[in-house]
């Protein structure tokens, strides 16, 4: 199998833009409904096009290569023949891969479709559908309180618009395609070091669909996609704590030729403040008193996050050591009992400093104070 770069006829320094443009003029010159197209050419752009141009895959093929080739001896490229596997957080993406029949395979053709992308168990539409996202979110603790709503931008594969994602014109519709004869799949026989095998695979020509577009889109030269950026606004509602994954079906990458999209998952990253600390539904306020403070029984004064002002009184024979805890103001909880609106509580922590110079007169009162609460006893 020829270099995928030197399919597309660009280095391997373009840029997505170059990569796409390189894409539509040889899809264009090899569609096999061109006078002149040649049906297996346009099959090797369009699978080029499909790893270059999104970023994952692009990366595995610069680092791996192929996984395996059968015109090559049989042998597995670096990796062996998982190299093509990839690992994010532990957690293994086998990339639209089918093992719906793990329970066994009747033959050799089923093992080898599963692994190489074909087999007569392969499901078309998980590979057609467009690849889930994340995304990342920082936000901070009163908007995590409050709700905010944020806008984001990135990109990736978007439905086209000239075709409305079909990738061929509706209105010219279409005939029953004479590659596949109407079903949708090829059967090739190939050479590897298992053996012959017949593989059955996706007709190239219609995309599986059995039916052959008279006119192809132009813009997106049948796939029903391009790259661009797409916008969309989350609506983060209150009482949301860090690390919570919020899905959003349907908004990440376009599927090929009018398949589902993908799902966008977004991450929610709460950034640390300088007077509350969460934990929980609760709220962690630390307040620093004076000696004063403590013994004159006056109250003090903090602002909430919410901005509201709460006096606390410090009641006599208290344990200064111990946190005063106010009910019902701390953060939102989120998916309350029954819809009803609950919030944790509010712990503040006090913190007794000393004054920073006491004079001859203020020693000697307090000496008394001492005196005084010691009889007290």
């Amino acid at each position: 199998m020829r270099d995928y770069y030197e399919i597309l006829g660009i280095p391997k320094n373009s840029s997505e833009e170059e990569i796409k443009k390189a894409f539509r003029k040889l899809a264009h010159q090899y569609h096999p409904d061109k006078k002149g197209g040649d049906e297996k050419k346009f099959k090797e752009v369009n699978e080029a096009y499909q790893v270059l141009s999104d970023s994952k895959k692009r990366a595995q093929y610069d680092k791996f290569g192929r996984t395996f080739d059968s015109n090559q001896g049989g042998g597995f490229g670096a990796g062996g023949p998982f190299g093509g596997f990839s690992s994010q957080g532990g957690q293994w993406d086998f990339n639209g891969f089918d093992f719906g029949n793990a329970g066994g395979f009747e033959d050799l053709d089923d093992i080898l479709g599963s692994f190489f992308g074909g087999g007569r168990r392969g499901n078309t539409s998980t590979r057609q559908k467009g690849n889930d996202m994340q995304a990342i979110i920082d936000i901070t603790l009163k908007e995590a309180f409050f709700g905010v709503k944020k806008d984001i931008s990135f990109r990736t594969f978007i439905s086209c618009q000239k075709c409305s994602g079909f990738g061929y014109d509706q209105s010219a519709g279409t005939k029953k395609c004479d590659n596949c004869h109407g079903t949708g799949k090829i059967k090739e026989q190939k050479a590897s070091f298992f053996g012959n095998f017949v593989q059955v695979r996706e007709c190239g020509k219609c995309f599986g669909m059995g039916q052959a577009p008279n006119k192809v889109c132009s813009e997106c030269a049948g796939a029903g996609r391009i790259i661009g950026n797409k916008s969309i606004t989350i609506d983060i509602k209150p009482g949301v704590y860090s690390g919570q994954m919020i899905k959003l079906s349907g908004q990440a990458e376009a599927g090929l030729r009018s398949n589902s999209s993908g799902d966008l998952y977004i991450k929610i990253n709460i950034i640390p403040d300088k007077l509350f600390k969460m934990e929980g539904d609760n709220l962690i306020f630390k307040k620093d008193i004076t000696v004063a403070d403590i013994f004159s029984g006056k109250e003090i004064q903090i602002e909430n996050i919410d901005g509201k002002k709460i006096n606390i009184e410090i009641p006599s024979n208290f344990d200064i050591t111990e946190p005063v805890i106010i009910r019902g103001e701390g953060m939102y909880r989120s998916g309350g009992m029954f819809g009803k609106i609950s919030r944790g509580d509010l712990i503040v922590q006090l913190h007794p400093k000393t004054p920073k110079k006491m004079s001859v007169k203020a020693k000697k009162m307090a000496q008394e104070l001492i005196e005084e609460l010691e009889n007290d006893q």
